[in-house]
């Protein structure tokens, strides 16, 4: 928990922002010592030398991420004695970042192991960037989809990663009567096939072609191509997209169409169900207008292939920002009574096990992000939390138990309040001066030991309230906290069935300059370009904690850029078996494979022998 949410946590119980801040800063940011500290001046007595004011808060063992606080203590300078919003800024753009050597394009990975990635178009041609790398995703964690249809021959042309120009599969989609009746059925013919009309009113998977030539090299243990340019996909968007991106002011406005555009070259092909592949990407949603005319449909049911926010809405963790679209509010100061079942209320039906999440860019009218310490994207997230079913059988009950509870720690303060003072005057203290003047002079044993008894009732009482009081501060923060469900409620929430995979996170684009980009096997990259130059940086990350702070870093302020998060159900993830498999069965795929690592090979052999004659040429005495 940071800051802010430790700060919230302490105003919801009644405490006054000022005395919040202050215990906090005391008790090193444990919202249960503040709380101590504020009744009891019990402060700590000793703080673990490794954690500082904005280090890593480190969950309960029940934490869903696995990873440790302060692991990218390297990577990031100490945290200032200042105020979090007197952060110095670091542009992680700059030269000062350490990154990997720069690549020339020569088409070769550096290693084996690096990725093959994509290479953007210049900045005015902003959403074909977003595009790619969406593509990328899917040639990672869906090749096996992307293999199915084989089209055993992907018409090889040595500079097909550059986009200059685009070559056509020499085999095509052909509707054809089936068992001479009306019904037809799509199959994969060769090109010599089609007739005049069936080629100027079939429409081909063009986009699908081009999907699974990433596809097939990124995916081979032997292929040394190093990258790709976003051309490639951005000549094979359908005209319908194209129309949209020239309307369009925002990347959430267009990529749905692209998604959808992605989703029917494949489903056009043969041996795909009707919506079989919408339904990776698409999830839908219940919304209940909350002045619905009695007359109207009072529930109607959505469906979304990407959820957006705008700057404004930005919050301290991703959970938060869900929690303000889809709960109810929890805050106990709303005059507003719990509404009757689907009022005003939305909530997620079936959710796809691609999840798309776009930040939106900064407006001239963007109003500035209050948040210092940036916005933390869990690396597993669970979306399933938001379903009707979880909301109705956990979620809203723990909204109840909520409000019932910080109205119930408001009452136990003003008790121990009362146990504190009576008509402005300290009662220990009084009681305590009272026992010195009876004490000095042994005067009314009597009265001194009523006196003893009375200092124990209130001590007592004031202790047993302290505990009643610690006992709900644990639970909001524990097992009744929505802002950070992993620490409890996602353990809750599988117990009742509720939940089942968690969807992790496998793609984070500052821009399509800058990204972070995780293989199946959990190894994320960072890869960073530059527009106009022929090189580019690409390096292994040493902890996937490095990916949460460069988002929090970029979440501080508006982005010039959207940022784009993709997540992905670890159950819909394949392994590499079932990957290779896929590819090796498709005769396209695996052709295109073999020959562009030939040409790779051959290239190589003409740059070494050239590098041999140019050495030989010079002469021995120089």
């Amino acid at each position: 928990m940071n800051d802010t949410d430790a700060v919230r946590s302490l105003v919801e119980m009644g405490i006054s922002k000022d005395v919040a801040e202050d215990a906090l800063r005391r008790t090193n940011g444990d919202v249960e010592a503040a709380g101590n500290f504020i009744f009891c001046n019990d402060a700590p007595a000793q703080i673990s030398e490794n954690v500082e004011q904005r280090a890593h808060i480190e969950l309960p063992a029940g934490s869903a991420s696995g990873f440790q606080p302060g692991d990218l203590n390297e990577y990031i300078s100490n945290a200032p004695d200042t105020e979090s919003e007197d952060f110095e800024e670091i542009d992680v753009e700059e030269d000062s970042v350490e990154t990997g050597p720069s690549l020339e394009c020569s088409g070769r990975k550096g290693q084996i192991s690096d990725p093959t990635v994509v290479l953007p178009l210049p900045p005015n041609f902003l959403f074909e960037g977003y595009f790619a790398l969406f593509c990328l995703f899917v040639a990672n964690y869906m090749p096996h989809l992307l293999a199915r249809p084989d089209f055993i021959d992907l018409n090889y042309d040595k500079n097909w990663y550059r986009g200059d120009s685009y070559t056509n599969a020499e085999y095509r989609l052909k509707y054809l009567s089936k068992n001479g009746s009306d019904d037809e059925q799509i199959e994969i013919v060769p090109k010599d096939e089609l007739t005049q009309e069936d080629g100027d009113y079939t429409l081909q998977s063009e986009l699908l072609w081009q999907l699974q030539k990433l596809a097939s090299v990124a995916n081979s243990r032997m292929s040394d191509r190093a990258y790709v340019r976003a051309k490639m996909f951005a000549i094979a968007v359908e005209p319908q997209v194209q129309r949209n991106m020239a309307e369009a002011e925002h990347l959430h406005e267009v990529l749905p169409s692209f998604i959808k555009s992605v989703a029917v070259d494949l489903e056009m092909c043969p041996n795909f169900q009707d919506n079989e592949v919408r339904e990776c990407f698409i999830s839908s949603a219940f919304h209940t207008p909350s002045n619905s005319a009695p007359q109207e449909e009072s529930t109607m049911k959505t469906w979304l292939s990407l959820f957006h926010f705008l700057p404004e809405e930005y919050e301290t963790n991703l959970y938060r920002m869900f929690n303000a679209l889809l709960f109810a509010d929890d805050s106990v100061e709303s005059d507003q009574s719990d509404s009757p079942d689907g009022e005003g209320e939305n909530s997620l039906s079936e959710i796809a096990p691609v999840f798309t999440i776009v930040f939106d860019e900064m407006e001239e009218t963007t109003e500035a992000v209050p948040l210092a310490e940036g916005v933390e994207m869990p690396l597993e997230f669970y979306p399933q939390l938001y379903t009707k079913e979880c909301k109705d059988k956990l979620i809203k009950h723990i909204i109840a138990k909520r409000r019932q509870s910080q109205t119930d720690s408001r009452a136990i303060l003003q008790e121990i309040t009362d146990l504190k003072s009576f008509q402005g005057k300290d009662l220990s203290k009084f009681i305590n001066s009272s026992l010195d003047y009876l004490q000095k002079d042994e005067k009314s044993p009597e009265l001194i030991k009523g006196l003893l008894d009375l200092k124990d009732q209130i001590t007592n009482k004031k202790t047993k309230k302290m505990n009643e009081y610690k006992e709900i501060a644990h639970r909001l923060q524990s097992e009744w906290n929505l802002s950070l469900p992993e620490i409890q409620i996602v353990k809750t929430a599988k117990e009742l069935g509720l939940i089942d995979d968690s969807y992790l996170l496998t793609m984070a684009v500052i821009s399509p300059y800058m990204y972070y980009t995780r293989n199946r096997d959990g190894q994320w990259f960072f890869v960073q370009s530059t527009p106009y130059e022929a090189s580019y940086n690409v390096r292994a990350c040493s902890s996937p904690l490095e990916i949460q702070d460069a988002i929090k870093q970029h979440t501080r302020r508006p982005s010039e850029a959207p940022l784009m998060f993709i997540y992905c159900k670890k159950g819909f993830i394949p392994d590499d078996d079932t990957v290779l498999k896929a590819l090796e069965n498709n005769q396209g795929c695996h052709r295109f494979a073999k020959d562009d690592q030939l040409q790779l090979n051959k290239m190589q052999d003409l740059s070494s022998s050239a590098l041999s004659s140019a050495n030989a040429s010079i002469p021995a005495d120089l």
